[in-house]
């Protein structure tokens, strides 16, 4: 699990207080980012689908320090199925299922009409807060969600939007709620989200093809962001995976709205 010097709670004790602004929740499995309204059929279309996967993929080509190795992030219908499965439920906490798979959870709730770059800009620029030599966050400050999405290993990404007209465990009213899941998942043990180097210098035989300093598959892999007409098999047939840590932490981000 990544270390920070945030404060630290053990999972499920935690604060929801709301200020003007952004409410930052990360743990292990669950990140969760307030800001959401959405028209009353709210569903996440394919263009934001795939606008979800480029720009996961711009952002993990663009960590500094530069990466040996960085997966490129493919769309994952099972990982959408599983998030849309949690998204209905419209709860203010991490997915329990999750803890017995090898599987990372961001979340985004937001009061304003839905747009995928929002949520993935507020998890990013955490690496504002992130020193990747001590692998540690500044003080008081939020950078689960940012090693999440840069997380080297994880190559599959799958989320969910859903309109809540209450969110349990949250004083929060028409909500947009978006589910994002990850495979595997990051965050765990005392690793570094990847390793430091030379771009591509160690993408393994599997994945030769380096593209925008990611380690990819060649070209009849390239489109990554078809949905398949059948969900692959993989992450619930995968072998059962554990963690070594359930600790949680919270930030709350004065923000201007």
């Amino acid at each position: 699990v990544m270390k920070n010097t945030t404060q630290h709670r053990k999972r499920g004790l935690y604060c929801l207080d709301m200020l003007r602004g952004t409410l930052l929740w990360a743990g292990l499995m669950g990140f969760y980012v307030i800001i959401t309204l959405c028209p009353a059929s709210c569903q996440l279309s394919e263009d934001d689908a795939k606008t979800l996967v480029e720009l996961h993929n711009s952002y993990r080509g663009q960590v500094v320090p530069n990466s040996t190795y960085m997966h490129k992030v493919k769309w994952d219908e099972n990982l959408k199925i599983i998030a849309e499965g949690y998204a209905v439920k419209c709860i203010w906490e991490h997915n329990p299922d999750l803890e017995e798979l090898n599987m990372g959870e961001n979340l985004f709730v937001s009061n304003k009409l839905f747009d995928p770059k929002i949520a993935m800009e507020k998890w990013f620029l955490e690496h504002l807060d992130y020193d990747y030599n001590n692998n540690s966050c500044q003080d008081d400050k939020m950078c689960g969600h940012y090693t999440q999405m840069v997380w080297a290993d994880s190559h599959s990404v799958g989320c969910a939007v859903h309109r809540c007209d209450t969110m349990e465990g949250l004083s929060f009213e028409k909500a947009t709620f978006l589910v994002c899941n990850y495979y595997p998942a990051g965050n765990f043990n005392d690793e570094k989200p990847y390793e430091e180097g030379e771009w591509c210098s160690k993408c393994p035989d599997n994945l030769p093809r380096c593209d925008q300093n990611l380690c990819g598959r060649n070209s009849a892999h390239v489109n990554h962001t078809t949905l398949p007409a059948t969900p692959p098999a993989c992450p619930l047939s995968c072998p059962q995976m554990y963690f070594t840590s359930l600790s949680t932490s919270i930030v709350l981000e004065n923000t201007q709205m």
